[in-house]
């Protein structure tokens, strides 16, 4: 459900920020200070409700009940929605549900919630935006909705209309006009075009007040305008098995419980045995291998959801994945067995791990108030990096290197078993030079909380993007804090003093002050100052780890998983193929 609009806006954002860093305000005659304050304040205002629209549009088009809304026809919606759903707006929302045709492009309105609101400009056209609409600003996001049936007929799309709010940001009278229509700011009557200047333009907006030289240079403008539309089209919801921040309050829509588990099956040489778990895309089963002589195996079994596998694009990135994973042996990467087509299943077959998720095990730490020791953080991280290492620095059959970037660290996707084992897995959305598919310029996949701010703007990335996912799991286990790191949520906080964090050393007694600037310089917002690779970032924990004999091994992690994991946790894979 990612528009192409998406990814172009995270292009804008890097834009948009150049623009703005590069092209400097030009001295006025007057007070520019008081000038930029408001510009700024306005630009907060549009950026804080663009991300709210997004956030609320993306957490609605998940429901299951949306797809298959917009594959049906307005009446129907109309009774679905009163029945089973029962969205409810929040004061002041909008929200509006459309059906394009395909063929003739024409749009339906399916649901439009109030009832008596007016239509959402642009809800054919997925993307972020701010105007005037009513003689009121406000943010406007448009998610587009692919229907669980009628595939090449339709196309569904949600769009959420949150109202701006600018009220006290105008200490004189001053005006927010887009092309025609004016919003009038602080008292007094709003000045006329012919009688005053313009302050800045803001999301396509020109602030003007009475007497007033323009104060802000054009780059800058230009780059208000990219960086904020940039942000609020690049916000994505990277799936997490945790709940999710919410950036603003909001009436929560009605949850739709998924469908039950397709009962257990065989897959070629493979049966199943018990769901493990569900994603996005794909179901985890415990399954066994079998052959001749009674052999058995046991091994985890990935299956793409049967109405994934009639989408190429979802195929392509399920047989990458496969196809990424099966070139890696290291200790430390969950291996990869076999790759096979059942009828119309696809399924990836993958050696079992006998233990638990990291993210799983450090909640249920957490919930029970008890912390990471020191030296086996230090040892998960490292065995961490050394398996990310391995899979930077792959080579193909040639030699070749094959430069893959995981693109989704996290908790979830690492794996301990309960002999003390470490393993990264989930190379859904990993990408590599020789991948057969395409990454769209601009596109961003991951985990928004562990993802480093140059890929959630879109922009090219390299493996210094993995070290930063890797020094928030470390910034996590250390402290025992749930951290997101997420750039829309930290955005207004600015780039000095990034990561926003405390040092790891003022939250436990026990952390040596070392930690704090190899940690902190690892979540370094410019690439260029974080450690150069995982094993760079591994080699300076591990001079720590001399230094204050911070040693643990596998029986070491094996007795903390014991203890900090429920006892019939069994995981393998993570789920979710590009969440």
């Amino acid at each position: 459900m990612r528009a192409a609009s998406r990814w172009l806006g995270a292009a804008l954002a890097l834009a948009g920020a150049a623009l703005a860093i590069h092209d400097r305000p030009r001295p006025g005659p007057i007070d520019d200070a008081a000038a930029r304050a408001l510009a700024s304040a306005i630009d907060g205002r549009i950026r804080e409700r663009q991300a709210a629209a997004a956030a609320r549009a993306r957490t609605l088009a998940e429901l299951p009940v949306v797809p298959r809304a917009v594959a049906t026809d307005a009446r129907t919606v109309r009774d679905l929605t009163a029945t089973e759903v029962g969205f409810r707006v929040a004061a002041g929302e909008r929200l509006e549900l459309g059906q394009v045709d395909l063929a003739t492009g024409a749009l339906t309105s399916l649901l439009r919630l109030p009832a008596t609101a007016a239509p959402v400009p642009g809800l054919d056209r997925p993307g972020a935006r701010a105007l005037l609409d009513g003689g009121a600003l406000v943010a406007i996001e448009v998610v587009a909705v692919a229907p669980s049936e009628r595939q090449g007929e339709v196309r569904g799309t949600l769009a959420v209309v949150e109202p701006i709010d600018l009220a006290g940001l105008a200490t004189v009278p001053a005006a927010l006009a887009i092309g025609p229509t004016t919003l009038a700011l602080g008292d007094g009557a709003p000045p006329t075009a012919a009688a005053s200047a313009p302050l800045a333009t803001i999301a396509g907006a020109v602030v003007r007040a009475p007497g007033r030289a323009t104060v802000i240079g054009a780059g800058v403008a230009r780059g208000l305008v990219l960086a904020v539309a940039g942000l609020a089209l690049a916000v994505i919801g990277g799936r997490r098995r945790r709940a999710a921040p919410q950036p603003v309050a909001a009436t929560p829509a009605v949850v739709v419980a998924p469908p039950a588990p397709a009962a257990a099956d065989r897959f070629g040489r493979y049966q199943t045995v018990e769901l493990i778990g569900t994603g996005g895309m794909a179901d985890v089963w415990r399954a066994r291998a079998t052959g001749a002589a009674g052999f058995e195996r046991p091994v985890a079994l990935k299956v793409l959801h049967p109405q994934m596998a009639r989408r190429p694009d979802a195929v392509q990135y399920f047989l990458d994945e496969a196809r990424l994973a099966s070139r890696l042996r290291h200790p430390n990467v969950v291996g990869v067995l076999d790759l096979g087509q059942s009828g119309d299943a696809y399924f990836i077959a993958m050696e079992l791990i006998d233990g638990a998720d990291l993210d799983s095990a450090v909640r249920a730490l957490r919930a029970a108030g008890g912390q990471v020791p020191v030296a086996v953080a230090l040892a998960i991280v490292r065995k961490v990096c050394d398996g990310l290492h391995a899979a930077h620095t792959a080579v193909d059959d040639d030699g070749q290197p094959l430069t893959i970037i995981h693109r989704d660290v996290k908790t979830a996707n690492v794996l301990v078993s309960r002999q003390g084992e470490v393993k990264v897995g989930d190379f859904g959305i990993a990408r590599a030079a020789t991948s057969v598919r395409t990454t769209t310029i601009g596109e961003t996949r991951g985990t928004a909380e562990f993802m480093a701010p140059e890929q959630r703007m879109g922009h090219d990335i390299d493996v210094r993007a993995d070290v930063y996912a890797v020094a928030a799991i470390t910034y996590e286990l250390l402290t025992g804090a749930e951290i997101n790191l997420d750039l829309a949520a930290l955005v207004h906080k600015g780039i000095v003093g990034w990561p926003h964090l405390p040092a790891p050393s003022t939250t436990r007694a026990d952390l040596p002050p070392e930690l704090d600037g190899v940690v902190l310089g690892a979540l370094a917002f410019a690439p260029a100052d974080r450690p150069a690779s995982c094993a760079a970032f591994e080699e300076q924990l591990a001079a720590i780890v001399a230094r204050h004999g911070l040693v643990a091994g596998d029986k070491d992690i094996a007795a903390w998983l014991a203890t900090a994991a429920p006892p019939a946790a069994r995981i393998s894979a993570p789920l979710a193929i590009g969440a």
